[in-house]
């Protein structure tokens, strides 16, 4: 019998492979800037389905004539709407340091595996020394915002994740930036007054981008967020971790205020901003290590319903206590603040 249906059974395996290698990427090209939001990527896809999901993983490295490689391994998902697609997106690499730099990187469609090298417009990449900084915004307001922290003391030597977010109206399809800078975390304990400075934002809303994502800029003391045009109900502001000294904290501290400048070149926007802080008997200041959710919704890595803040490092997520405005579980951010209001105005 086996030998009466082997030639059915082969052709049938032919055909189910030939249907997955259908599935193919043709090329892939990238541009690669120095600084951050300047790097984006183009891949070609055949073969799809019209209405199912797709995901394009990649990696980059940008090797200098001397040192360390910078790399970056990521993914694009979207869903095709016809057989033939071109996916973008903004590659989330950070600032590069002065330097020649050589580059490569491959991306691969999960569906069926197959992979292409990328294609570089700019081999070698030469970055020269940091540039000025940009002119202020032309749209600007402070805003801030007041909460008090729970009733459970927090102890030395442990942490609290102070972590805010927002959601904008206004952005123009063809996008918009918008930075927060001058931000700062104040409140009184122990007879105590704490002014805590808070590394300063900037959050593109690309038309090319498919999904979310964040990195942290050591260079610039500057977190680095990307989404959609679409945003979110929640995309993440700014964080810092701050180590509770020696003697801890009290609970129930009053009147925690954070502070801080929205600025924009876009007239027209208007940002709604809330805040959490969560405490944690483990955690760090190396922010690229915490691998922080930039949006509720859409984040590139993430396909869960966690807030935006959220540290999807597991190794973190379990010595969440209680204490800030947290309450330990799986609450990774802390209860959020009131929601404060922003509307930059134009000089």
């Amino acid at each position: 019998m086996l030998k009466k249906y082997a030639g059915v059974m082969v052709l049938g395996l032919l055909f189910v492979a030939s249907q997955a290698l259908a599935q193919v990427l043709t090329s892939a090209t990238a541009k690669v800037g120095c600084t951050c939001g300047s790097s984006t990527l183009s891949v070609k896809a055949t073969g799809l389905t019209p209405g199912t999901n797709y995901a394009i993983v990649y990696s980059i490295a940008a090797t200098p004539t001397s040192g360390s490689a910078t790399a970056i391994s990521s993914s694009i998902t979207f869903t095709a709407t016809a057989s033939a697609e071109t996916v973008k997106a903004i590659i989330p690499l950070g600032r590069l340091a002065v330097g020649t730099y050589s580059l490569s990187g491959n991306a691969t469609l999960a569906s069926s595996g197959s992979t292409v090298p990328i294609a570089f417009s700019t081999s070698p990449l030469i970055c020269p020394s940091t540039p000025p900084p940009p002119p202020p915004p032309a749209c600007s307001a402070r805003g801030s915002n007041s909460s008090n922290f729970n009733g459970t003391a927090i102890d030395a030597g442990s942490f609290i994740w102070f972590n805010a977010n927002f959601s904008a109206t206004g952005v123009p399809t063809a996008g918009a930036s918008v930075t927060f800078t001058n931000s700062t975390i104040s409140f009184s304990a122990n007879g105590k007054t704490y002014l805590l400075a808070v590394p300063k934002s900037l959050i593109v809303f690309s038309s090319k981008a498919t999904c979310s994502t964040v990195s942290f800029d050591t260079v610039n003391d500057q977190w680095d967020i990307t989404v959609p045009v679409s945003g979110s109900d929640e995309i993440f502001l700014s964080g810092l971790s701050f180590p509770v000294p020696a003697g801890g904290l009290p609970g129930g501290v009053q009147n925690v205020t954070w502070s801080g400048t929205f600025g924009t070149n876009t007239p027209g926007l208007s940002f709604q901003w809330k805040w959490g802080a969560a405490v944690y008997s483990s955690f760090t200041t190396n922010y690229d290590s915490l691998d922080v959710k930039p949006t509720h919704s859409d984040a590139c890595s993430y396909n869960n319903g966690d807030h935006a803040g959220t540290t999807e490092n597991v190794t973190f997520q379990g010595d969440v206590i209680g204490g800030a405005t947290g309450g330990g579980g799986s609450n990774f951010t802390g209860s959020w603040s009131g929601t404060g209001t922003v509307t930059p105005v134009c000089k």
